[in-house]
């Protein structure tokens, strides 16, 4: 079968930069972790987006997690139904799974996706490496579980595993994530929490994500999207789950990471 071509992407790319517009923005996510309580949060959400009905009646995390299910199945049908070649569906659904995802990103001429999950395997191996090392786990334990194929040598993080904290970050100074290192490093020490880390991998990979929205034509914006959405169908669950177990609106805010728009 022929591959296609850029320009075979053009109606697809045009229904995404049309849903695009109805994602919501991280200040919205922000005023919803104010609210006093759970309904007056979602309420804030569902105004904001585009979102059936079925919202404003959840009451409990049971509900609110049928909710979201229903709403990731929708971004796959279609995803399915726009991307045009099924190697990219395969790497969106096992985007979470990153070194296995590049291994078949290999196979086509995408270098937005391809380094995207690069960057995955990277952050994914500094997280892991920070919770190891936190844990007091071995280098052992860190070479079963670190993952190849990312921008970083791996090799730097395993021999470097008995070195501090700061001075990982001296090794990794070149990187594009040093700044994302340092200033969570400084948190978990701080306040012994990994919230920063982990929000801080979710700005950087949207932030990258954000750079789809210059390309033209192609299956890039499409991928882009559809983890777009998914990443706000994570928050929503993170703010509903806050707020039914009362988490203090500050440690609820910080938890809430950048958004597409």
């Amino acid at each position: 079968m022929k591959r296609p071509s850029r320009l075979d992407y053009a109606y697809a790319v045009g229904r995404v930069r049309a849903l695009e517009r109805k994602l919501i923005e991280r200040a919205v996510f922000s005023e919803a972790a104010e609210e006093k309580d759970f309904s007056s949060a979602v309420k804030i959400v569902f105004d904001a987006g585009d979102f059936p009905e079925e919202m404003t009646k959840i009451n409990n995390s049971v509900e609110l997690d049928g909710f979201l299910e229903r709403e990731k199945e929708e971004i796959l049908r279609l995803v399915a139904e726009i991307f045009l070649e099924k190697s990219i569906l395969d790497i969106f659904l096992i985007e979470e799974m990153p070194a296995r995802a590049l291994e078949i990103s290999k196979k086509l001429n995408y270098s937005f996706i391809r380094d995207y999950l690069k960057h995955r395997i990277d952050l994914a191996n500094l997280k892991i490496l920070g919770r190891l090392k936190y844990l007091r786990a071995s280098r052992e334990k860190l070479e079963k579980f670190i993952l190849k194929g990312g921008f970083l040598d791996e090799q730097i993080l395993v021999q470097n595993f008995e070195a501090t904290f700061s001075d990982i970050g001296d090794k990794i100074q070149a990187s594009p994530y040093a700044e994302l290192w340092n200033r969570s490093i400084d948190s978990l020490k701080q306040e012994e929490t990994f919230v920063e880390l982990e929000r801080g991998i979710e700005d950087f990979l949207m932030a990258y994500l954000r750079k789809a929205k210059y390309i033209v034509f192609g299956p890039e914006p499409i991928f882009a999207y559809g983890l777009a959405k998914r990443r706000e169908l994570n928050l929503i669950r993170i703010l509903g789950i806050g707020k039914l177990n009362h988490i203090p609106t500050l440690l609820l805010k910080k938890r809430i990471s950048e958004t597409y728009v």
